[in-house]
């Protein structure tokens, strides 16, 4: 058997009147990526220009999703026990979003950068996600970029929502950045999410915790322990769920 669990990033999380959609963007080209809901194999799709999009009307509000790339005519195949042996102990992901309109004069060469800690640690100090806050330069400068004082250069004028909001904000609309984790475990997480400039310079820091809930991991170990035949009485062992 041949899957992959890695280079493959959820990228946006989008809740739907038809369900939630999920985007990726996975390295293996020519393969086919699918799509675990909760456990099950949903559905999958081939890669198309480094992504696939699923759409999953039944998801839950605390169903994990897990991704895994297989070779072409192995889409059918149910990999989820071998690939995420330990899925079942990982409940969400975190997803961080960030409004651009509240980037208003930042540059093109500006990161944004989140840290989180470990379930239950007090400070945030693993860093998860850099990236810049204009990919590739893309909304850096928008429409009306001579206008007034030149705040509309860095509007992001090809944002979905574009207008959205007049006044200053005019140009972004309802335009985000999204950063989604990789599946954790149960817990509270501290997060801190940054600005960083081509210096060095590091803005003030937002700072949350973030509670990551799901299914309780499942009992291990599951054996007979004893059959008595005079009663017919079969007695089983197991290590319970640390969970509950």
């Amino acid at each position: 058997m041949t899957y992959w669990t890695t280079d493959i990033t959820i990228v946006r999380i989008d809740d739907t009147d038809l369900g939630l959609t999920i985007t990726a963007a996975t390295a293996h080209v020519g393969k086919v990526v699918q799509c675990y809901l909760a456990g099950e194999l949903a559905c999958w799709q081939s890669t198309c220009d480094g992504q696939v999009q699923f759409l999953l009307p039944q998801a839950g509000p605390n169903d994990p999703i897990l991704l895994l790339a297989v070779e072409a005519g192995d889409e059918r195949t149910d990999y989820f026990q071998d690939a995420f042996a330990g899925a079942a102990r990982c409940g969400n992901r975190l997803t961080v979003t960030l409004r651009r309109d509240l980037l208003d004069g930042k540059a093109p060469t500006d990161k944004w950068r989140i840290f989180r800690g470990d379930a239950g640690a007090s400070q945030a100090d693993i860093l998860i996600h850099e990236s810049p806050i204009f990919p590739a330069g893309q909304g850096a400068t928008g429409w009306g970029f001579a206008w007034g004082d030149g705040g509309w250069g860095l509007s992001g004028s090809g944002a979905p929502g574009w207008g959205a909001t007049w006044g200053w904000t005019w140009g972004f609309g309802i335009d985000y950045l999204r950063f989604v984790s990789d599946p954790l475990e149960r817990g509270l997480y501290p997060i801190r999410v940054e600005i960083v400039d081509a210096h060095g310079n590091v803005s003030p820091a937002f700072e949350a915790i973030a509670g990551v809930d799901g299914y309780a991991a499942p009992a291990a170990d599951l054996a007979v322990a004893s059959y008595d035949p005079t009663t017919d009485t079969l007695v089983l062992s197991m290590t319970p769920s640390k969970d509950i």
